[in-house]
């Protein structure tokens, strides 16, 4: 069977606020992984596209983060979801 890994880059310049999901968690298309503070002083939720297993957690609670910082993996369930 074919498996995907994707990274998860933040979009964001700023700090790591809150880290939601913990390492092996199933998670869903959409859901939030991530909360940041931006530069602007925004609270904004990272989350991917697809479905599956966080595989790793790159970083912590406090920290700087930029639009090449990597925060996580996940590894894709491959399963096609009818959410828009």
């Amino acid at each position: 069977m074919n498996e995907i890994v994707h990274t998860i880059n933040s979009p964001y310049y700023g700090t790591i606020e809150q880290v939601v999901i913990q390492p092996l968690d199933y998670v869903y298309e959409w859901e939030t992984l991530f909360l940041v503070k931006t530069v602007e002083g925004k609270l904004e939720h990272v989350h991917v596209g697809v479905s599956g297993h966080l595989l790793s957690i790159e970083v912590r609670k406090g920290e700087e983060i930029t639009p090449i910082t990597v925060l996580g993996t996940l590894r894709d369930d491959l399963l096609i979801t009818g959410s828009d």
